[in-house]
């Protein structure tokens, strides 16, 4: 017997909604100098991808794949600035 999963196409809305309260989460703690907490909310938003994850990086606009190299670039920074602390 073969189990079977009906699931529904996602539209991308929450997606970006998702995305954006990571990215404000992240912006807020750092305003707080809760370092710590927005390097995590910075390091897990890229998980809602707020463009057509179906699209290869390098098929991407430049504008997409320079603001995903920057987001990721923001994070590293931070991760490193936490352990050099």
């Amino acid at each position: 017997m073969e189990a079977s999963a009906n699931t529904k196409p996602v539209t991308g809305k929450f997606e970006k909604i998702a995305y954006g309260v990571f990215v404000l989460a992240g912006i807020y703690f750092l305003f707080t100098k809760d370092y710590s907490n927005a390097v995590v909310f910075w390091g897990l938003a890229p998980i809602f991808e707020p463009f057509n994850a179906k699209i290869p990086f390098g098929k991407r606009p430049l504008y997409q794949r320079i603001w995903l190299i920057t987001h990721v670039v923001i994070t590293l920074i931070g991760f490193g600035l936490l352990i050099a602390r």
